[in-house]
């Protein structure tokens, strides 16, 4: 059996008859978002961006280790006892051999607020991921979407050169019988002949790229048994070229114009976090401690003993690799927004063709429909095989021998 497609897309002839509706639109995009590699590899990139806000968290909770140390020295310093007024003879200082083992507790206090801008910097590229995951899902969705447009109006032309077919089919039979009777000429019949030839060509024509459609339609999908798309009317102005007016405002709300905003701002993040290493780096740490000899040089036994600290580092000079650093990311601040400027001048011209395109669309369907109306002469009592909008279409010779 054909199994068809329900598309809740543009159509240009009015109340389809709907025989099958193995597959809908909602289908047809969830198959789509579960076969498109692309958007595979942004849901990896976002679950790599999650990790990487965790690890910009993780830098705000002290670091927790431990240390097990064994040390073996083959000879250790000794004392003179003379020099202490303690007679002559030498005493060893330490031992030989010494352990220690350790738990401690480092807490960076202050690193010129590079941690928050790397959070901060996380964040801002976690969400541009889920843009672009939202972008990405609307692109699919918008190609479908136009590709049933496409197949709709390669359809209705279908349907009208079929009907143009029939009509000088007629008018072939009338002008045989002329020809018989000499009241027409041969050059009538050829005529006629050869502009059925014409049709026969043009429909083929339009027929193959119907089936382009489809299979563009099956490649994002996944789908491999499409045969024909059956598309409501009610979503026409899905696509209505009015809904475009107004261009200049809505330029700046296009979903692409947020990526070199995340990009702006990631690089803004990333000078904050440079500039911070011109600031000292405060850091507290703690330790508890037990070890032979422990805090007696010279002791014999093991011991329990704690220290604590502050530690206060400040890089003086790199080389001038900090200052490079700035003067990089201030030109990737410039490259970023000539790239915007660009953008939205190609968009304004994109968007403007495409409203054009659309405009020329929309024109063509009551021209369609008045060709279908004044090339339909068929008998009454039997189904028209298309009508413009108003009227009934039925479709059911044609489903029930598809099926």
């Amino acid at each position: 059996m054909k199994k068809r497609i329900i598309s809740l897309a543009v159509i240009f002839a009015a109340g389809s008859c709907i025989w099958a509706n193995d597959y809908t639109l909602e289908n047809c995009f969830d198959a789509a978002l579960r076969s498109d590699y692309s958007l595979s590899i942004i849901n990896d990139e976002i679950g790599k961006k999650i990790l990487e806000r965790r690890d910009a968290l993780s830098s705000y909770y002290p670091v927790i280790g431990a240390i097990g140390n064994i040390q073996y020295k083959s000879e250790v310093p000794t004392l003179d006892l003379s020099l202490l007024g303690m007679g002559g003879g030498t005493a060893e200082l330490g031992t030989s051999l010494t352990y220690d083992f350790s738990i401690y507790m480092n807490q960076i206090i202050f690193d010129g607020l590079s941690r928050k801008y790397t959070r901060l910097l996380s964040e801002n590229g976690l969400n541009r991921e889920l843009q672009k995951k939202t972008l990405r899902e609307d692109v699919i969705n918008q190609t479908i979407l136009q590709l049933s447009y496409s197949y709709t109006l390669s359809t209705l032309n279908i349907e009208t050169l079929t009907t143009s077919m029939k009509r000088l089919g007629f008018n072939l039979n009338q002008v045989k019988l002329f020809v018989d009777q000499g009241f027409s000429s041969e050059l009538d019949l050829l005529d006629i002949q050869s502009k059925l030839k014409e049709l026969e060509q043009e429909k083929l024509s339009l027929e193959s790229n119907r089936r382009k459609i489809l299979l563009q339609i099956s490649e994002l999908t996944g789908i491999s048994d499409i045969d024909t798309l059956i598309i409501p009317e009610e979503y026409l102005e899905l696509l209505n070229p009015d809904n475009l007016q107004g261009i200049e405002d809505k330029l700046e709300a296009n979903g692409e114009l947020s990526l070199f905003d995340f990009t702006r701002r990631k690089i803004e993040l990333k000078k904050k976090v440079d500039e911070a290493s011109f600031y000292p780096h405060v850091s507290g740490t703690v330790g508890a401690h037990y070890g032979l000899p422990g805090t007696n040089f010279t002791g014999t036994d093991w011991q329990l003993y704690f220290t604590g600290g502050l530690l206060v580092e400040l890089n003086l000079w790199e080389g001038g690799r900090r200052a490079a650093l700035l003067r990089r990311d201030n030109l990737s601040l410039n490259q970023n927004a000539k790239s915007r400027d660009a953008y939205i001048r190609a968009l304004y011209f994109d968007t403007m063709r495409k409203f054009d395109e659309l405009v020329s669309l929309k024109d063509q369907r009551p021209a369609i429909c008045r060709d279908q109306a004044s090339a339909s002469e068929e008998p009454a009592g039997k189904p028209s095989v298309s009508d413009c909008p108003g009227q009934r279409h039925s479709v059911q010779d044609e489903t029930h021998s598809s099926l």
